[in-house]
């Protein structure tokens, strides 16, 4: 007898498995189309976002990135805004800007004086992806050689999002990528780049992990005038703070600048050029703005290196194997209240799913946000989901159908 009841909870895990890989396709091929209203609230939200912008407290400003904005500066304007902040001696410069053509003789020879006098000056490329090519990638989109011979380094700008095949596409971004092989070179984040110069032995450590993409553990943003509930983590000047020199020596001196895009004008909410949906978003489900730019990105990129703060992964392996065992205690579980409690059967399957969602979710809440560890149980979380009905469906139809028993009675049926 305990032999068959575990056989048949073998089988009904096998059964559950399959229908939610077969639900997992249909999702991923949009045959529920009809749930998009519901479905487009929530495609882009992890359990994981509630920590970042509902239960973290905003950590201490790293006062050692510091970011200045480029507004809808032209090129001799940010060359005069980058000679006026080499006076101050930053450790590295890193300019997440692409320069890809010439423009006028005048203002192309400003921005490269300046370029020219910057010690360790880290220029931006981007990583052109080829989509069709499963082996590699096409290229590596440089900036124009005029400027480039006078860069230190380069680092790709690239950043990884969710929902999105090419960098215009981007939706919500939670983690990057941190090297890259193009054309037999290796090339490396933008953020990976610039923390090597401030502390080379941090940032190998971070790539010691070798993870082909690693989640990005946000610590917070400039100014956003209410896009999150984290406090100002990162110092920013505007255009008019360097032209006026609006800030103290210390602010830049052996400290990581990075000019780059931050709006119009510092607290610019309306522009979109370069800005992401985050996880310090306040608004973590059906997000109605992005709430950070691609700078500042960066800047949370190097402060978890430089903090060695890294977010750990539960791998898929131990993920799935979790969701094999949780499936058959479940069956097996319910098998028996089906056979001993079949008119309690629904009620109290139910509340016994009910219960393990919110256990599981609630776990996956205070591990990541007291560990920064990100349990991946989704696989579990289906299961559990799945098990109560589709174990009616195994004993009411699966079963019936394929024993001699369930075969005859389905004959007498017919012949009724």
């Amino acid at each position: 007898m305990i032999r068959k009841i575990w056989l048949d909870v073998i089988l009904a895990s096998i059964f559950i498995f399959v229908l939610a890989f077969g639900i997992s396709n249909a999702a991923a091929l949009k045959l529920f189309d009809l749930f998009d209203p519901i479905g487009e609230a929530f495609e882009d939200m992890e359990f994981t976002d509630i920590v970042f912008s509902q239960l973290r407290e905003a950590p201490v400003p790293d006062e050692r990135i510091v970011l200045v904005n480029v507004a809808n500066e032209p090129r001799p304007s940010i060359g005069t805004m980058l000679s006026i902040i080499n006076q101050y001696n930053p450790r590295v410069v890193g300019i997440d800007l692409q320069f890809l053509s010439p423009l006028d003789s005048l203002g192309d020879a400003i921005l490269e004086d300046a370029f020219a006098n910057t010690n360790n000056l880290v220029l931006a490329s981007k990583i052109l992806y080829d989509y069709q090519d499963r082996d590699g990638y096409d290229s590596l989109e440089q900036i124009i050689p005029r400027f480039l011979q006078h860069a230190t380094d380069t680092a790709f700008v690239n950043l990884t999002a969710v929902g999105a095949q090419v960098q215009e596409d981007l939706k919500m971004c939670r983690s990057f990528v941190p090297h890259e092989n193009v054309g037999g070179k290796d090339q490396y984040a933008f953020g990976v780049k610039l923390a090597q110069y401030y502390d080379e032995i941090a940032a190998q450590k971070f790539l010691n992990r070798r993870n082909q993409q690693e989640t990005i553990n946000y610590r917070g943003n400039v100014m956003d005038f209410g896009a999150s509930d984290f406090g100002t983590l990162f110092f920013a000047l505007d255009v008019p703070d360097v032209y006026n020199e609006n800030f103290t020596p210390e602010v830049i001196e052996d400290k990581i600048v990075i000019f780059c895009y931050l709006g119009k004008y510092l607290g610019d909410r309306e522009s979109l050029e370069d800005k992401y949906f985050t996880p310090v978003n306040k608004k973590y489900i059906g997000r109605a703005y992005p709430d950070m730019y691609g700078g500042v990105i960066h800047a949370n990129i190097i402060s978890m290196i430089l903090n060695e703060d890294y977010v750990n992964e539960m791998g898929d392996i131990t993920s799935y194997v979790l969701a094999v065992i949780l499936c058959l205690l479940n069956v097996a579980l319910f098998s028996i209240i089906y056979i001993k409690l079949p008119r309690w059967y629904d009620g109290v399957t139910k509340l016994l799913q009910l219960i393990e969602v919110f256990a599981l979710v609630s776990l996956i809440i205070y591990v990541f946000d007291a560990f920064s560890y990100k349990l991946e149980l989704i696989p579990s979380l289906a299961v559990i989901a799945l098990s109560g009905d589709s174990l009616e469906v195994y004993y009411g139809v699966l079963k019936n159908a394929f024993t001699r028993e369930g075969s005859r009675k389905l004959k007498e049926a017919k012949k009724l």
